[in-house]
């Protein structure tokens, strides 16, 4: 183990009182298979509850046993398992959820109650343990424990059979074992048995352009990509606002949280029936749809409409959210949600920061020297060029032929000022602490200009993004 990570599972375990075991051990509390535990995620606004309701146990464990304990410190919880005689610290692991991202919206503000299924991946243990799943509170600290119950290995309500039947397997790349690889499971959603051709044609082609990004392009070998297909009964994906309803395997839908382009699901349980054909790391889900839309949540799943134009950008963007924890960066766009980061508290996304100690920022070894912090980038000019192009497209909406045409020239105009700002801007390329990121116009700040993460580009990750991603797929692999 290194030793700046040395240090922080020290202080780690010293912050919190408990013991942490150290990679070496794994084979004393695991065996190398994995424990599946179903959960009710429940409640409002204010208050939230974790149901066990079934486990699985199957054979293999795609983590990496050299680090059980999770040390990245991302995720809006943590579940924390321990060895019940000794209460030491043997396993750890950070997620975030779709319930989290309910409790921020309009719905959740009106006292409404949620139910949400979640899935959590653990290795089987060879004795019994204190599982807990605890939550950050207000000032981002893990301190908030939702969930505590001793699991008992020897339980027979651990359920043992297969959950994949139906699925079929077509291997994109294999470079070496499980445990020391990051494994990537590409899901397909509403394609029917007809469709298993055009399913497996787009899985190449998205899996191909996100492994063109760096830092994918130059990690391609430490990956296993297999595409996973059940076939749904009906082709297509469910769009309300249209009364499209369709019969898929995984009912995922547009319209999540009453945002149309929010394509998700709730089915946590089918999801990872499906997945589990092979080991995973990390799941995306292709969606049989041309409209545009897709999500990604911290260790849960990335969604992508498969078929749109923008599907490119939409699998790398949404992907850096599911495997990184990636924060979005941009703040003009509407959202479904309303207060994600408070302020005063430091986000925990690698790539966002509420500069509350300036100039000393989160990504100080990063940033481009000679960088004032924060970075005067010309925001203002920026939103105004942004609120033009907006105030254009909402008046096409019902403008006349005739209007439609000087509207579009305008647009462009407007379009080819934007493109020469980002272009000219003399903070491009360089990391600093750019103001208006995580949907929020102040107050929470980027590290660069511009990156994939703030705008359909093909910039990429910027630098700090892919430390974070790196960071990542050092902790999977080695």
């Amino acid at each position: 183990m290194k030793k700046s990570v040395l240090r922080i599972v020290i202080w780690w375990s010293v912050l919190f009182g408990f013991h942490v075991v150290f990679a070496g051990n794994f084979d004393l509390h695991f065996y190398h298979r994995t424990l599946r535990l179903d959960f009710f995620h429940a409640g409002t606004k204010e208050e939230e509850s974790f149901s066990l309701f079934q486990m699985y146990r199957r054979d293999g464990w795609a983590g990496n046993p050299n680090h059980p304990i999770d040390t990245l410190n991302r995720g809006m919880y943590l579940v924390r398992v321990f060895d019940a005689r000794t209460q030491e610290l043997i396993f750890s692991h950070g997620f975030s959820t779709l319930f989290n991202e309910w409790q921020t919206t309009d719905e959740a503000a009106q006292g409404k109650f949620k139910i949400i299924p979640e899935t959590i991946l653990i290795p089987d243990p060879r004795h019994p343990v204190l599982l807990e799943i605890v939550r950050r509170n207000k000032k981002n600290a893990f301190t908030r424990v939702l969930f505590s119950s001793v699991l008992n290995p020897d339980d027979p309500q651990i359920r043992s059979e297969a959950r994949s039947q139906g699925v079929q397997q077509f291997p994109l790349f294999h470079n070496g074992s499980p445990e020391h690889h990051v494994d990537l499971a590409i899901v397909g959603e509403g394609f029917t048995q007809d469709e298993d051709s055009a399913f497996v044609r787009i899985a190449k082609a998205l899996v191909d352009t996100l492994f063109s990004v760096s830092p994918f392009k130059e990690s391609r070998a430490l990956f296993n990509v297999t595409a996973l297909l059940r076939p749904s009964p009906e082709s297509g994906v469910d769009d309300p606002r249209k009364g499209v309803y369709r019969h898929t395997i995984l009912n995922a839908s547009f319209n999540t949280f009453g945002l149309q382009r929010y394509l998700m699901t709730y089915d946590l349980p089918t999801l990872h029936d499906i997945a589990s054909a092979v080991l995973y790391d990390a799941i995306i889900i292709l969606v049989n749809t041309r409209t545009y839309g897709g999500g990604g949540i911290y260790n849960l799943y990335a969604c992508v409409a498969a078929f749109n134009s923008s599907a490119p950008y939409v699998m790398i963007h949404e992907f850096g959210h599911s495997f990184a924890g990636l924060g979005d960066e941009y703040y003009t766009s509407s959202v479904a949600y309303e207060d994600f980061y408070p302020a005063g508290v430091e986000p925990w996304e690698p790539n966002l920061t509420a500069l509350l100690h300036p100039p000393t920022i989160k990504w100080q070894k990063l940033v481009t020297p000679g960088t004032p912090i924060p970075t005067p980038w010309g925001k203002e000019k920026f939103d105004r060029l942004n609120q033009e192009m907006r105030e254009i497209g909402h008046r096409l909406g019902t403008a006349s032929l005739k209007e439609r045409k000087k509207l579009l020239k305008q647009l462009n105009k407007v379009r080819r000022q934007l493109r020469d700002f980002m272009r000219q801007n003399p903070y491009r390329g360089k990391v600093g602490a750019f103001e208006g990121g995580g949907y929020t116009p102040k107050g929470i700040y980027r590290p660069s200009l511009d990156c994939i993460m703030f705008s359909r580009t093909t910039a990429g990750f910027d630098p700090v993004c892919q430390a974070a991603i790196r960071q990542v797929i050092d902790f999977l692999t080695r």
